[in-house]
């Protein structure tokens, strides 16, 4: 406890610091599973797959078919622990968080996405075994594509890529805790700024990975061998990623982590109460999902 602060001051703090990881946590788990995309979400996956492989009418069969079945089964086993997970984080709102709890959250997070991943490799084994070299050549275009805009995007400005950054931050921010005052709007505007620019890493990564998965579709067209490739590139990248990426990665992490704590000393009783209601309704929407 702060010496300089009365009990209830720190008690205060806390308080407003865990309302801010909740806003934090549960919206980086809408970012995986929006409800609304949710329930849309073997459509949308199905398209996002054709739009890399150029899938036949058989393939699109099969990725629908197993789209619906996998989506039952998440909603049935992986659902009910997302809904305890945002649970927690409400109940502890109550009597303070420290450091370990906010690491808690985010490596909550990561077994979420990692129980996620793990539940398709076996029928992504399947699809990928059925790829032609043709689709696998087209697959390459595509992932050029993507380097191509990416390369485009790091020669704008940085301060200009900065600012929209920040923008989209404090825009996110709002809709969970409320309005901010122009104070606040420059704090937060200021600490997204000082963020660690990735863009230039990340792209050098995300060609890493997508070579990554070219070799894998190429090395064999056995299932089993296949599903291990593909699970250890899903559920384990940092084995694989290069150390400086990796150093990037911690660096972003921590200050993420950092910038929350500041951000917390800022919020106000209203914008506290916003972001509490803001959550039920997540977790009653996450409910409506596990009940339907």
């Amino acid at each position: 406890m702060d010496r300089n602060h009365s009990p209830a001051d720190s008690r205060d703090r806390v308080s407003r610091l865990r309302l801010l990881l909740i806003g934090l946590m549960a919206g980086m788990l809408i970012s995986c599973m929006p409800t609304f995309l949710y329930r849309h979400a073997d459509r949308l996956v199905l398209w996002k797959i054709d739009e890399y492989v150029d899938l036949t009418a058989d393939q699109k069969v099969f990725v629908r078919t197993r789209l619906k079945d996998l989506l039952a089964q998440h909603r049935k086993g992986a659902l009910p622990v997302y809904e305890r997970f945002l649970m927690q984080i409400k109940e502890r709102s109550a009597d303070g968080l420290d450091r370990q709890e906010v690491d808690w959250m985010f490596s909550t997070y990561e077994q979420l996405r990692a129980d996620l991943f793990g539940r398709i490799v076996p029928d992504g084994a399947v699809l990928v075994s059925s790829l032609t070299d043709q689709q696998v050549r087209y697959m390459e275009h595509m992932f050029q594509r993507d380097q191509e805009k990416a390369w485009r995007k790091l020669k704008e400005d940085r301060d200009a890529r900065l600012s929209r950054r920040a923008s989209t931050t404090l825009d996110w921010l709002k809709d969970w805790f409320g309005p901010w005052t122009k104070d606040q709007q420059q704090r937060i505007k200021e600490l997204s700024m000082a963020l660690p620019d990735l863009l230039a890493v990340r792209m050098e990564y995300q060609g890493h990975r997508q070579h990554e998965f070219i070799q894998i579709v190429q090395s064999t067209k056995d299932r089993q061998t296949l599903a291990g490739s593909l699970q250890h590139w899903l559920l384990f990248p940092e084995q694989t990623a290069p150390p400086d990426y990796r150093h990037a990665i911690e660096h972003m992490t921590n200050a993420v982590k950092e910038m929350i704590l500041t951000i917390d000393r800022m919020i106000t009783v209203q914008q506290r109460a916003h972001a509490l209601a803001k959550l039920q309704r997540l977790i009653d929407d996450v409910h409506a999902l596990v009940t339907s």
